[in-house]
This record gives C-alpha cells, structure tokens and sequence, in this order.
C-alpha cells in the first residue's frame, strides 16, 4: 500500500492557494488540518483546484473556543485546577453535551471537506505527554479529570467513596487499576461514537487515531492511567493508529521510534503511522537538514501508513528542508 504524504498545518490565516501548491509541489498528496481551516470555504476550495485530497484531523477534547463560552466545562487536573497548559486546554470527557455539539460539528464539517483520512486526535485525558521524560517519575505527571462528575461517575461504576479532598491522592494510592479501567472504557466509548458516526456518513473514508508515545510498561503504565488510552481497544475501531513519536521532542533516538512503532504494530495488529519534525520543538538544539533527511529515509523504509511531517509553517521558512521533504514525497 502507498503510504499517505501528509504535511501539518495549523496557521488559519496562510494563503490556502499557496499552502496548496506548495503541498504539490512538494509532493505531498493529502495535507492534515484541523477544523479551524473549514470555517470558509478557501482551503477546500484551494485543495480542489491542485487536485489534492485533504486530512481531517479532529481534537476531541481540545477546544479552547469551547471553553471560553463554557469555563464550567474545563477538566479538573490532579492540582486541582483548570487543564490549561501553554495552548493546550481540555474539556472534561464526561461533559455529553459537549460531545453532542462536537458531532453536530464534525457532520458539517465531513459535508465540506469531503476527507480522505479522518483521525482523532486529543482521544485521550488531559496530560502534556510533550513535556513528560519517558524515563522521569511518574508520580510527577499531572493529569485529568478529577472534576465531580467524573468522580461521581468513577464512585458508581467501582463501588467505592472517593475521598474529595486529594481525590487524585486516594485514587492513585487506593483505587489505581479501576481508575485506570474506568478511564480507558469512557475514552473508547467516545471513539466508539465518533467513528461510528463518520461510517455511517462518509463510509470508505480512512480512519486514524492518534496515541500517545508510551508504551503500556512505560512510566508505570501513565497512558492508561494518567491518558485513558487503551491502544489495541482504539485500534480496533480505526483503519491504522498514528503515535506521536517525535524523537527530538522527547529527547529519543531512531532507534527508540523504530521500537515504539513496532511494538504498536506488533500490540494492534494495524499499519502505523510515522511522524517527522522539521524543527525543534520544548527542548534546546535543532533539528539539522541531514537530520530531517535521515529520519524521512527512515519513515520510507518502515512500512508506514502515511508519513506525517510537521509543519508547513516552518517548512515553508526553511526552504533547504523543503526541497528534502520534496526528495522523498515526489512520486
């Protein structure tokens, strides 16, 4: 199978024609964006005329235009405050009625785009895993959502009196493994709904999701615990699962990327996909050319399922780093 060529775009205010020769002329076939592009009709319309098909990218639980209209909606984190970090803002995942107007938006949004993949990102509790050492404590990972409705929900489903005040404190030392489990089912429970919402709409498009770059061992199993994620259940609803090993963000090497994506490949039985950074990202040095080449000869030679390269915005200002990317994406 050819894997998809896809490139991240976040700025809503590009040149949506630009952006679009660029991806063709970098041969990229199916850039990603988020649901910001598609409060016009310029991206779309910019992707049509270069022949391009398009990526949706879908942040479940991450919105902060949600939350500014609805404060009382934030997760709770284990500090006992609000689950905003830099830009990185999470809705409690109890909230349904959040999760009723997502879909409504999600229908809109699959009726404009006409996607290609579709992938849920942010399908998970809140955690800044970005800034998380993968060989740190994981005593020290703050987490969510220990708001009162996610702890009334937690005490009915285990049987068992919380105590309100460390909530976070008790869980971990009491009640770790069904919190754990409890967290998990509601996550898949909402995958199950999204999913199932976008075959019934749009059958034959590709589905991703997106999970974090833990293994289950790592950090005392923190992406079930602390993330919610159960990465064989969300597979099992997906076409392929797209970790998010970034080996400069997180401090790894190649070689740890090519482990990670076996062992998900291996503990799912789905293709993977493989993301590159172009730059730098939360920790000191650069990413150089040879670098970028490298790990983009390394994403061909894996099997992927798309190669995902991060982003257009920097690409497009480091225009040697480009003309890499165009080395490998040129059919």
């Amino acid at each position: 199978m050819t894997p998809f060529r896809s490139l991240m775009v976040f700025d809503t205010a590009i040149d949506a024609d630009a952006f679009a020769r660029s991806c063709r002329d970098w041969g990229v076939d199916t850039p990603c964006l988020h649901p910001g592009f598609l409060e016009d009709e310029r991206m779309a319309q910019a992707l049509d005329r270069h022949g391009l098909r398009s990526w949706l990218n879908i942040p479940v639980f991450c919105d902060l235009k949600y939350l500014e209209r609805h404060p009382d909606a934030y997760a709770v984190t284990s500090l006992g405050r609000r689950a905003a970090q830099d830009w990185l803002h999470f809705v409690c995942p109890s909230r349904d009625d959040y999760l009723d107007g997502a879909i409504e938006g999600l229908r809109g949004n699959l009726a404009r785009l006409s996607p290609a993949v579709v992938s849920l990102d942010f399908i998970r509790d809140f955690v800044f895993w970005e800034r998380v050492a993968l060989d740190g404590p994981s005593a020290g990972i703050e987490d969510g959502c220990y708001c009162p409705i996610c702890l009334s929900r937690f005490e009915k489903a285990c049987g068992e009196i919380i105590d309100r005040k460390d909530p976070s404190a008790y869980i971990h030392r009491h009640l770790l493994q069904p919190w754990a489990d409890w967290k998990c089912r509601r996550i898949l429970e909402v995958a199950e709904r999204i999913f199932g919402e976008i075959g019934a709409l749009a059958p034959g498009i590709a589905l991703a999701v997106q999970t974090l770059p833990w293994r289950e061992t790592d950090l005392d199993g923190a992406i079930r615990s602390r993330a919610g994620q159960d990465v064989p259940g969300l597979a099992q609803q997906a076409d392929m699962v797209a970790p998010m090993a970034f080996t400069q963000m997180l401090g790894q090497t190649t070689r740890w990327k090519e482990q990670l994506l076996a062992h998900v490949r291996a503990s799912t039985g789905k293709p993977v996909c493989f993301y590159v950074q172009a730059e730098a990202l939360y920790r000191a040095g650069n990413i150089t050319v040879e670098q970028f080449d490298a790990e983009l000869t390394q994403a061909r030679n894996s099997n992927p399922a798309a190669i995902v390269a991060l982003q257009y915005e920097q690409l497009a200002a480091r225009p040697e780093k480009a003309e890499i990317l165009r080395k490998h994406f040129r059919p």
